[in-house]
């Protein structure tokens, strides 16, 4: 006879004695022995959100606690773009893995309901392994699916008269609305360290980071600014020049070169570009000039730099707006892009240090919104077409808002007024909070400090099921698009009314509410398609998608436990350590991957490739995420070479050097040889793996085994 397993979810008086809260993460609680259904509990079980004793907390009331028999979810399809992004999305029948099974066999799974103290009993609990998945009711707006203890599988055996605390996220109700980072840090000291992530400085204006940007551990940021020579004269600014405009080219359409730069040849000069800071305002512009047609009357174009778009990885671009002799544009466009990693001795002009980034948005395209080279001028970017307002905004604000000039037409962005934000970025005359500050993952905080800072009505990502904390980061790390209106280009996770999705939503309220139907997401590399998925269907080609790759790794799907991507980033910036991972991704013996996987490196080389490759020296990483994406083209670094340099032009680079992308795949598998973005293609345009990638530069590709 099976025994059962008592879990009580009752108020936080009643079973926990101290519990601290810091913006709604609550630490775990000591607990003391109960009496309960006939038995003594080792401890009592509470699902609650609460703090000290001043706020004792609440019980969960109706909500139904199931065990998801790991055998329930689907772990062996495979997924795939097509399955992630072609419509009707076949991959959602598994790409929950506990939601999934639940909806489709939650009704014969071992499941209570709890009471109106918020107890319940499971009374028999089958043999087996389970997930332990909390679900409030409908009517239940403020609590989120999961609980802290959705996450690892327990034998039937450690359930049986086991009893446990499960703590349940809260979240803001559709009324509450951003505060300010400022806000939060008034009672979140500890948290700071924030302020030195990616995440918070992506967007900076030049010259004058915001009070919350901390660059100490991004020393190269502001490196390309050194490029912008102080004068009072353009002409003694930084030449570069542009030619050669390929239509069929994606975002550089034209080549893009320090001026005389033979090694990439230009034929026609469409355009002289200065990069310089004047002298007189302080601030930094990019100056185009004519050089096809000296009558344009539009030339010089003198484009001011709002702010620095990227710094702390690959690349950066510059904001700039437009001229007003050029038309009134109230929105803000990009124009240039400079590569970190770039060498002006790589031939390919996407691997080189300054890239033509949508310069032909600048080019004869009028109102008519034609994109090509008819009238030979210099002209303003179409209204509403690819600013940054209406395609990156929403990923890049604290308390991202929409709204439509009423005079002209044109859509542009509020954000939350922080007296420590960046910038004023809207019309109102307050500095307002760009970058992603806390209610960007926790949700907005005006019911949350209304609460005088408890738990409640704030969002924790820690107590969401882990395929909803997931989608916390795949709201923009994905380039599923949303909403866009009547603009050209696309807004992240925008649905039909204009909101942005909040942090807790399901993967299908992501797909279902939040994506555009005819816009979708990543496609595959072909003709007309976008190029962001390689040919396999599996690994992506450009940035913003770690989260389409990790769904399709057996860390998100398994029986075991489901990890997040909080399980290796610190998403609070506290490591020294690149990316904000929780261990040094440097140091040869995997600490990282070792927390989990306790695999002898050595043994598992010879058993895989027949070779100990680096030996001690190999991290599991340099295997099991190859640099496949990269970013607007960029490749990160030579890889295994069939000859070796100096090249002859760009065409013999590309058919004898790969290349190793500097965005690491989020599959965690190993693409072989085999692969149909390698096989038989020229190497500057074959997929990054492995073999060809760190493991070719010694090793004969050839000669390696594989399975």
């Amino acid at each position: 006879m099976h025994r059962h397993v008592a879990i009580k979810l009752l108020s936080l008086a009643a079973s926990l004695l101290s519990v601290m809260v810091i913006t709604g993460l609550m630490l775990p609680a000591t607990t003391q022995p109960n009496e309960f259904a006939g038995q003594v509990l080792s401890a009592s079980g509470a699902l609650v959100v609460g703090g000290e004793a001043t706020n004792p907390g609440h019980p969960v009331v109706g909500a139904t606690v199931h065990l998801v028999p790991t055998a329930a979810i689907d772990i062996s399809t495979q997924m795939t773009a097509s399955a992630i992004y072609a419509s009707p999305y076949p991959a959602e029948a598994y790409d929950e893995p506990l939601e999934d099974a639940i909806r489709l066999g939650g009704a014969d799974f071992p499941q209570s309901t709890t009471n109106a103290e918020g107890e319940f009993v499971i009374a028999n609990v089958p043999d087996g392994s389970f997930f332990i998945h909390v679900t409030p009711t409908e009517a239940d707006t403020e609590h989120l699916p999961g609980g802290e203890q959705s996450r690892t599988s327990y034998a039937a055996d450690q359930l049986r008269g086991a009893s446990m605390a499960i703590r349940l996220s809260s979240s803001p109700s559709p009324a509450a609305r951003a505060v300010g980072s400022s806000t939060c840090l008034t009672c979140h000291q500890d948290e700071r360290h924030w302020q030195e992530t990616a995440h918070k400085i992506g967007w900076t204006v030049p010259g004058a980071p915001g009070p919350m940007q901390d660059f100490s551990k991004h020393p190269d940021y502001f490196k390309a600014l050194e490029s912008f020579r102080e004068t009072d004269d353009y002409a003694n600014g930084t030449h570069l020049e542009l030619g050669d405009y390929d239509a069929q080219r994606n975002n550089d359409k034209f080549k893009l070169r320090a001026v005389g730069d033979s090694r990439l040849p230009i034929e026609t000069t469409y355009a002289d570009v200065y990069l310089w800071k004047n002298s007189d305002d302080g601030k930094y512009y990019i100056t185009l000039v004519n050089s096809l047609n000296p009558a344009d009357p539009n030339s010089p174009a003198h484009l001011e730099i709002k702010l620095l778009y990227g710094g702390a990885v690959h690349d950066q671009r510059y904001i700039v707006s437009v001229p007003s002799d050029l038309g009134l544009r109230l929105g803000w466009y990009t124009v240039l892009r400079y590569n970190m990693t770039g060498r002006d001795n790589r031939l390919n002009r996407a691997r080189r240090v300054w890239h033509d980034y949508k310069f032909y948005l600048w080019w004869g395209a009028g109102e008519d919104e034609r994109y090509g080279t008819a009238d030979d001028l210099i002209k303003a970017p179409p209204v509403n077409t690819n600013t940054v307002q209406a395609m990156c905004a929403s990923c890049h604000l604290t308390g991202w808002e929409r709204y439509e000039d009423q005079a002209t037409g044109q859509f542009l962005v509020r954000a939350v007024n922080d007296p420590g934000g960046a910038m004023n970025i809207d019309d109102d005359p307050e500095p307002d909070e760009i970058n992603i500050g806390c209610e960007n993952c926790h949700g907005p905080g005006s019911e949350h400090v209304a609460n005088e800072g408890r738990s409640r009505f704030i969002v924790n990502p820690k107590y969401l099921s882990a395929e909803r904390s997931s989608v916390v980061c795949g709201r923009c790390h994905d380039r599923r698009q949303g909403y866009g209106g009547a603009t050209i280009g696309y807004t992240q996770a925008l649905n039909v009314a204009g909101e942005l999705a909040r942090p807790g939503i399901s993967r299908h309220t992501l797909i279902s509410e939040y994506t555009d139907p005819v816009k979708k997401g990543p496609t595959m590399q072909g003709p007309g398609r976008e190029n962001n998925i390689w040919p396999d269907d599996i690994h992506s080609s450009k940035p913003h998608q770690q989260y389409s790759d990790f769904i399709k790794s057996k860390m998100y799907r398994n029986d075991r436990l489901l990890v997040t991507c909080a399980d290796c980033h610190d998403m609070h910036g506290g490591t020294p350590y690149d990316r904000s991972l929780i261990h040094d991704p440097d140091d040869s013996n995997s600490p990282l991957c070792q927390r989990c996987h306790s695999v002898d490196l050595l043994s598992h080389m010879e058993a895989e490739l027949n070779a100990k490759m680096k030996g001690h020296q190999t991290r599991c990483i340099d295997c099991h995420m190859p640099g496949t994406a990269n970013t607007g083209g960029i490749a990160g670094s030579f890889g295994r070479m069939i000859e070796t340099p100096p090249y002859a032009d760009a065409t013999d680079e590309q058919n004898n050097a790969y290349w190793e992308g500097p965005l690491n795949s989020h599959v965690f598998d190993v693409p072989l040889k085999t692969n149909i973005g390698v096989r038989g293609l020229p190497p500057g345009r074959a997929m990054p793996i492995p073999y060809t990638g760190s493991c070719g530069t010694c090793h004969v590709v050839n000669e390696l085994p594989f399975r």
